[in-house]
């Protein structure tokens, strides 16, 4: 929108006759049609999914068969009175996985990357007490008989926290925010994804997370969704954004499929799950929320996501925290048709791996520019799934080329380009994966070969492993200089010599009763004036 100053926007004709017009009526009839003009300027804060990809696979070896009765427990199932046998994975079908492996969303395609996640189910007791499981489950589509066979495709996994830990399409939970006895329940406040390492992004509209809905094409349930941008020192969300909310609306309609499902439920103490519902099919249709539609800027750490029912009072972004708050969670949460009934469809989706950075894989890459070579270092954390990694080079930050390819190892990296070019160069780490795609880039790092050599030190890795940190030193003149580690309190908790000259290399050996925590290391000349100091976080 246009502006004819800093605090006037510019509108069309239409709309200033349509202002004129409104300035006759009545005030009430002045907040309407406001309402109806700027309605529209209103930016959505989540994109449908269009199309899905999800092929089913075979992956199961062995088949799981029991029987059992019913479910029971309130909200009772009214299958008690039977026993039904139950059958899971191969023993029904030799396909049986269905897993999403991508989706279009805002016109682009995009696909799972694997960072490292897991899921947490908030829970305060009610109604139901315990860790009640409530699964929607793809089965053959036959009513079952009283007494008859339960065939269900998927392998049997009773685990809501490993289930959804996963991308499987065929896998859901019922109602899995309702309270009440009104319907099939259970105890589930908020739902949290949670990334220990972080993610980021270099762009924001081209990374973020799904969730779909198993329901009526073109009546999805509502929920609320926030980014996590903080943990406590226990790993738990600790401040969020703001969040968004989502109405049946905003949900692609039909593109995911109709399935057919039974509901099934184990209680605490339970052996198996137990049939809660019988045969029912419907659509699975998701909503997508990039990075930019939670609020997270370009290049900043985020911790992963929470889902919330539609009745939370989610602002502002600190009633989320405290899902035991029963003003902020209401403890009798009853939904029309149960509310939210979720996919096991978790993770972080992007359209191209170049546009995220996985802290847990590579630790910030460093380079050093040493006599005209360009050193790099780098701290590699998993790679068990890993082919090779691959250094990468660039003239102008965007258009990258290989430059060193190297064996996968974990730990302390280096490399070295003997013949950086003139001027300005950039370097990432790219991660490839052992059926050829990209795993995860490092953050970028950028090198003036042209630029004056001023004094300047560099630690690494950070934090520190071992008690052991690598440290460059360059741009100093010969002479004898100290290495000075302070604690916060700005005490000196260890000190070495180092003999300086224009470029050099240093390994230092902290104290084993040095406590975990954050300092400062400071490179001091003779006199004792810095020249120059990192912060450092050892583990």
């Amino acid at each position: 929108m246009r502006s004819l100053g800093p605090n006037l926007p510019f509108y069309p004709m239409k709309t200033i006759r349509i202002l004129n017009n409104v300035l006759r009526c009545r005030a009430t009839s002045i907040l309407v049609i406001l309402v109806l003009i700027f309605s529209p300027l209103r930016m959505h804060a989540q994109g449908a999914v269009t199309k899905v990809y999800a092929p089913t696979i075979s992956s199961a070896t062995t088949s799981t068969t029991y029987s059992g009765t019913g479910a029971t427990g309130n909200s009772g199932s009214g299958l008690t009175g039977n026993t039904y046998n139950y059958k899971f994975g191969v023993g029904v079908t030799g396909n049986n996985m269905a897993v999403l492996d991508s989706f279009v969303a805002y016109g682009l395609n995009y696909h799972y990357d694997p960072a490292t996640s897991f899921v947490k189910f908030r829970r305060v007791d009610g109604v139901v007490t315990g860790a009640r499981k409530s699964f929607r489950i793809e089965q053959d589509g036959n009513t079952v008989a009283a007494g008859g066979t339960v065939n269900c495709f998927p392998n049997y996994d009773d685990s809501l926290e490993r289930v959804f830990s996963e991308r499987l399409f065929n896998v859901g939970i019922d109602n899995v925010f309702q309270n009440a006895n009104t319907t099939n329940n259970m105890n589930v406040e908020r739902m949290d994804v949670i990334f220990p390492y972080g993610v980021k992004a270099t762009d924001n509209t081209k990374a973020g997370f799904v969730v779909f809905d198993w329901g009526s094409a073109g009546g999805h349930d509502p929920f609320s969704i926030a980014a996590i941008t903080k943990l406590d020192a226990s790993g738990n969300p600790s401040v969020y954004n703001s969040a968004v909310s989502v109405i049946n609306t905003n949900y692609g309609s039909g593109k995911g499929g109709v399935a057919d499902y039974v509901i099934m439920r184990k209680n605490p103490g339970e052996a198996h799950l137990l049939l809660m519902n019988n045969s029912t099919s419907q659509d699975r249709d998701g909503v997508f929320f990039r990075f930019s539609d939670l609020g997270v800027a370009n290049n900043t750490v985020i911790y992963g996501y929470s889902v919330f029912g539609p009745d939370v009072t989610v602002s502002p972004a600190t009633n989320m925290v405290n899902y035991a708050n029963t003003t902020n969670f209401p403890s009798g949460t009853d939904l029309g048709g149960g509310g939210l009934d979720p996919l096991a469809v978790t993770g972080l989706w992007v359209n191209n791996a170049t546009f995220v950075v996985l802290p847990d894989r590579v630790d910030d890459l460093h380079t050093t520019l040493m006599n005209d070579q360009v050193k790099l270092n780098w701290d590699l954390q998993n790679s068990g799934d890993l082919k090779e990694q691959v250094v990468e080079r660039s003239i102008d930050g965007t258009n990258y080329s290989d430059l060193i390819h190297m064996p996968v190892q974990t730990g302390l990296q280096t490399a070295l380009d003997s013949r950086p070019l003139d001027g300005i160069n950039y370097y990432r780490l790219k991660l490839m994966q052992q059926n050829g795609s990209v795993a995860a880039y490092s953050s970028v790092n950028r090198v003036d070969t042209k630029a004056e050599m001023t004094p300047a030190m560099d630690a690494y890795p950070n934090p520190v492993k071992n008690k052991t940190v690598n440290v460059d030193i360059r741009g100093v003149a010969n002479g004898t200089y100290q290495l000075v580690l302070l604690n916060m309190n700005g005490q000196v908790v260890f000190r070495q010599s180092v003999i300086g000259e224009q470029a050099m290399q240093s390994t230092l050996h902290l104290p084993g009763r040095l406590n975990m925590g954050t300092y400062v290391l400071q490179l001091t000349d003779n006199t004792g004036s810095k020249i120059s100091e990192r912060k450092i976080i050892v583990e």
